[in-house]
This record gives structure tokens, C-alpha cells and sequence, in this order.
């Protein structure tokens, strides 16, 4: 049972993100490696 729900859960979530891709498109650009929360305390600092 947790076996097909673990299953489930991945098929859902892959479908989604193909859903959420094709109707939205690639990204205009590639995301940055550093978050912008951490750019900024490291320009504070």
C-alpha cells in the first residue's frame, strides 16, 4: 500500500510539473546559484 501511494504521489507530482511546463514555457533564464536572500545578507555584511 505506501508502496503505491509513494508511486502515485511521484506520477502526480511529474504530470504537474509537465502541465505547469507546457503551459508556461522553459524559463527566460537559468535560475541564478545563489538566492537573492543570501545576496543581500551578503551585501550587508
Amino acid at each position: 500500500m505506501r508502496k503505491q501511494l509513494v508511486a502515485w504521489t511521484i506520477l502526480t507530482s511529474a504530470f504537474l510539473a509537465v502541465a505547469v511546463w507546457t503551459v508556461l514555457g522553459p524559463p527566460d533564464r537559468p535560475a541564478s546559484p545563489h538566492l537573492p536572500s543570501r545576496d543581500l545578507t551578503a551585501s550587508v555584511r
